[in-house]
């Protein structure tokens, strides 16, 4: 069969058979771009540019790019089919420089017969490690990186779908590969061996869970969602991660509540110390899924809202996770913004506190009404933030603020539904633990002033950090931790939002920016 050359410039080249698509070409090379809508070309992010060969120009490339542009050879990854030979420059930005959080105890020196322990979460976006002193509970290490299976969807629903459509070994041959590498990262870092780890906990949410273990997807992606296995699993590390792996040690994956509230919102529940809670407490996850507990040590209910990847900058325009260079404060004075990015680098997107507080400045400014519109001037181009160093416009268009109302709609009205079946109102919460980066960076005051959040909340939110990873810590330094965890399963039920009616008037009515008077 008649073969045809992809070279990477700067990089590698590739061979290819004709009509293949390049998405799936450069995965299999293990080069990982970003594809929020799961390659489908709804998104226009996984782009490169043709700088010699012939490429056609698709229905998905003339919404993304312009006709100077596509002259010019940019052309979306995932609608590109190889037919000639090719020389390409990958334009989109890399991401391997996550701000990830890892855990927030304090770092020391382990002794010399220290047992170690190594946590894992595995998020959809971004992955987190610790290498922790089993004795003390002291961080020793740590390390974070990307979850590529992005490469196939922001989301679990288009994970689950992929996997589905026969593509779960590569799924798990690709997170296997993240979290080798990740391992070997951690262990080299600190001049570490791998027969010095005695243990390792891995937290994810059920669906990197059932992709991790191999196991089948089906009943995650359709009703009634029912997960093939919830219960822990503990395996040698060769079986859970690959005969390549570095380690040499038990590992087990922590136990989930239900198909889309998984063992990193349960150690979550044990890293917020609510086994021994009298006073219901609210935990929030707004990372790529909506995932949110209320309860205390005698009762719990759990439920997942179809946020979508908006908070960590999937499915907005410019958006992209939390690198250097990704804008994550927003002032629009005089209808010019100011723009201040991770590590002060020059701006490459919008991550997901960036889209909070972009959203507030154009609503304080009226440049979108209560509805969502924008105002006539921009509906076309979007309101532009800041430029590239390339000198291209960064900006928030109409459909980026739709994607924000469907988000915050869904948090909000998902966080009160679950209070109203709980029986409580705003008040009688203790306190809210926001968890992930994006808590840790959110400004509290700007999400209540789009709705994110009610008004009554205000002044009890906490950002907590990766509450994942440090249940996992908790799991292998704390004795008590893995009865605590079961503990806490065990009292947590899950609330089905999709046919709640209440559920679905607060979505309906919070879709607007008008604050209700409708508050808890």
């Amino acid at each position: 069969m008649k073969t045809v050359h992809v070279a990477i410039e700067g990089g590698q080249s590739l061979c290819a058979r004709p009509g293949e698509r390049l998405s799936n070409l450069l995965k299999a090379a293990g080069i990982y771009l970003s594809e929020p809508c799961g390659g489908v070309g709804r998104c226009g992010k996984c782009k490169v540019r043709v700088l010699r060969g012939k490429a056609a120009v698709t229905e998905a490339d003339r919404r993304f790019f312009d006709e100077k542009e596509l002259a010019q050879g940019y052309r979306l990854a995932c609608t590109l089919r190889v037919e000639d030979d090719l020389l390409l420059h990958l334009s989109a930005p890399g991401e391997d420089a996550f701000d990830v959080l890892t855990a927030d105890a304090a770092r020391g020196n382990a002794a010399a017969d220290a047992s170690f322990g190594l946590a894992i979460d595995i998020g959809t976006t971004t992955l987190a490690a610790a290498l922790v002193d089993r004795n003390t509970g002291e961080i020793v290490a740590s390390a974070c990186g990307v979850n590529h299976q992005r490469a196939y969807g922001a989301d679990v629903i288009a994970r689950i779908a992929a996997a589905n459509d026969g593509r779960g070994a590569a799924l798990q041959n690709c997170i296997r590969q993240d979290l080798n590498a990740l391992i070997g990262q951690l262990l080299s870092g600190g001049g570490f061996a791998p027969e010095q780890i005695a243990r390792a906990a891995v937290s994810a949410n059920t669906t990197m869970g059932h992709l991790l273990m191999g196991y089948p997807c089906e009943g995650l992606g359709a009703y009634p969602f029912t997960p093939h296995r919830l219960d822990a699993v503990s395996d040698k590390a060769a079986g859970m991660l690959g005969e390549e792996t570095l380690l040499r040690c038990p590992v087990t994956l922590l136990p989930g509540i239900s198909a889309f509230v998984g063992g990193d919102i349960a150690g979550g529940l044990l890293a917020c110390g609510v086994y021994e809670q009298e006073k219901p407490v609210l935990l929030l996850d707004l990372g790529t899924n909506g995932e949110m507990a209320v309860g205390n040590r005698e009762r719990i209910l759990v439920t997942s809202t179809a946020a979508g990847p908006a908070f960590e900058g999937g499915n907005i325009s410019c958006g992209i996770g939390s690198i250097p260079g990704a804008i994550c404060n927003v002032k629009i004075t005089g209808g010019a913004a100011k723009v201040t990015t991770i590590g002060d680098a020059p701006a490459r997107g919008l991550c997901g506190t960036g889209v909070i507080e972009a959203m507030r400045e154009l609503l304080v400014n009226g440049l979108v009404d209560e509805s969502g519109l924008m105002a006539e001037e921009y509906g076309e181009a979007g309101f532009v933030l800041a430029k590239t160093q390339e000198g291209e416009p960064l900006a928030f268009t109409q459909r980026d603020v739709r994607e924000i109302q469907l988000a915050k709609s869904a948090v909000r009205a998902g966080a009160e539904t679950l209070l109203l079946r709980y029986g409580i109102s705003c008040d009688e919460v203790e306190a809210v633990y926001v968890a992930g980066g994006f808590g840790t960076r959110l400004d509290i005051a700007k999400a209540v002033d789009i709705g994110l959040l009610p008004e009554k909340l205000r002044g009890k939110v906490r950002a907590v950090g990766n509450t994942s990873l440090r249940g996992a810590i908790d799991y292998l330094t704390r004795t008590a931790a893995p009865e605590q965890l079961a503990g806490l399963i065990a009292v947590s039920k899950e609330v089905a939002l999709a046919m709640d009616q209440d559920f679905n008037e607060r979505y309906l009515e919070y879709m607007t920016f008008e604050r209700s008077e409708r508050e808890g």
